[in-house]
C-alpha cells in the first residue's frame, strides 16, 4: 500500500534474497527474516525489539539495522489501531484518478485531518450486479508513516511495502476455489475476520468485545464467550452469502493468540462446524513451531509479501 512513497513491486519474479517482516506494535517491534532461495523458503530467524517511546523506537531501528542481512527487503506491518479499513462505493472516476479521489470520498468517515490522510485500496474480486461497485479502502496517518519511513531511510533499511495486519492472512493459505473464513486475534486487539477465496480478500471486518479472547479460560469460553463469538461469525457469513450474493463459506481457519486455540477449535466442531483448521506456515513448506508462529506469524506473513505479490502479478500477466 501507500504507493505515493514506495515504488510499486516489479511484475517480474522477485530474485532470491532475504525478506523481513517488521511488525510495529505500540511497545515492541516483532521481526521475522526469511531467505527465498531456489524457489524455497529457508528457516526463519526472529527478533523482538522493545521500545517505549520515540527514543526507544530509534534505538530499536538501530538494532534492527545491525541484525538484518545486507540487501534485505523489508515490509512494515502496521496494527489496527494505526489504520482503518472502510468498504465504500467506488468513485466514478477513471482508474488512474481513483487513488486521488479516495481521500475526498472518505474524509468525513475518519477522524484524521484532511492533510494527514494516506490511503490505498483493494477492489472486491467479485461485485454484486445489483449494487454499485465497491472497494476496500485502508486509511492511515501520513505524518506517522513518514516518521517510520524516515527511520528506515536513516538506518539504510530497504522498505519495499507497508501492509495492514488484516491483508496478510492470504499469504499463509493455499489457494482454494471456495471461500475460507479466517478468524484472527492478537493480544489486546479486536477480533479480525476475513473471507478469502483464490488468494484474494473478499471480506474483512473487526469484531468488538473479543479483545480479551486470549485471556479467557476454558470455563469462560464455554459459558457464553464462544456462543457470542459464533453468533457474530454467523452474522458475517450470512452477510457474505446473503447480501453480497457469494458462494457458501466452506472452511474456517483459526489464527488466535493465547493457549486455548485447540479448545476453541473443538468448540467449533461440537457446534457442527467440522471444516475448521488452525492456520500455520505449512502451506509455505516452512518448519515453524506453534509457539513461534503464534508470536511472529504476522511478521512472517509480512516478510513473504513481496515474493507472494510478485508471483501473483506474474500469474496474472502470463497467458
Amino acid at each position: 500500500m501507500l504507493s505515493a512513497w514506495l515504488e510499486r513491486l516489479n511484475l517480474k519474479k522477485k530474485p532470491a534474497g532475504y525478506y523481513a517482516g517488521v511488525h510495529w506494535l505500540p511497545q515492541q517491534i516483532k521481526v521475522a527474516v526469511v531467505q527465498y532461495l531456489d524457489g524455497q523458503w529457508q528457516p526463519p530467524a526472529y527478533y523482538n525489539l522493545a521500545m517505549e517511546g520515540p527514543a526507544q523506537q530509534s534505538q530499536a531501528f538501530r538494532q534492527l539495522a545491525a541484525l538484518l542481512p545486507a540487501h534485505c527487503d523489508c515490509t512494515l506491518i502496521i496494527p489496527p489501531e494505526r489504520y482503518m479499513v472502510l468498504q465504500i462505493d467506488k468513485p466514478p472516476v477513471p482508474p488512474e484518478e481513483l487513488i486521488m479521489a479516495l481521500p475526498w470520498t472518505i474524509k468525513d468517515l475518519v477522524a484524521l485531518p484532511d492533510d494527514d490522510l494516506v490511503v490505498d485500496y483493494l477492489d472486491l474480486p467479485l461485485q454484486n450486479q445489483l449494487q454499485s461497485a465497491k472497494v476496500n479502502v485502508v486509511v492511515s496517518s501520513k505524518s506517522w508513516l513518514k516518521e517510520l519511513a524516515a527511520l528506515f531511510q536513516h538506518y539504510k533499511l530497504t522498505l519495499t511495502g507497508i501492509q495492514p495486519e488484516e491483508w496478510l492472512a492470504r499469504n499463509l493459505l493455499p489457494k482454494k476455489h471456495y471461500a475460507v473464513m479466517v478468524v484472527c486475534h492478537q493480544p489486546g486487539q479486536d477480533l479480525g475476520v476475513q473471507i478469502i477465496q483464490n488468494g484474494s480478500l473478499y471480506f474483512s471486518r473487526r469484531l468488538r468485545g473479543f479483545n480479551r479472547l486470549d485471556q479467557f479460560n476454558q470455563e469462560e469460553l464455554e459459558q457464553g464467550v464462544f456462543d457470542n463469538l459464533l453468533l457474530e461469525l454467523q452474522r458475517s457469513i450470512d452477510f457474505f452469502e446473503g447480501q453480497l450474493k457469494q458462494a457458501p463459506v466452506r472452511e474456517i481457519g483459526l489464527w488466535l493468540s493465547g493457549p486455548h486455540q485447540q479448545h476453541i477449535l473443538q468448540l467449533f466442531i461440537q457446534n457442527g462446524f467440522t471444516q475448521v483448521f488452525n492456520v500455520t506456515a505449512d502451506a509455505l513448506q516452512l518448519s515453524v513451531s506453534a509457539d513461534d508462529f503464534q508470536v511472529y506469524g504476522q511478521a512472517l506473513a509480512g516478510a513473504i509479501e513481496p515474493v507472494m505479490a510478485a508471483a501473483e502479478a506474474d500469474h496474472e500477466v502470463t497467458p
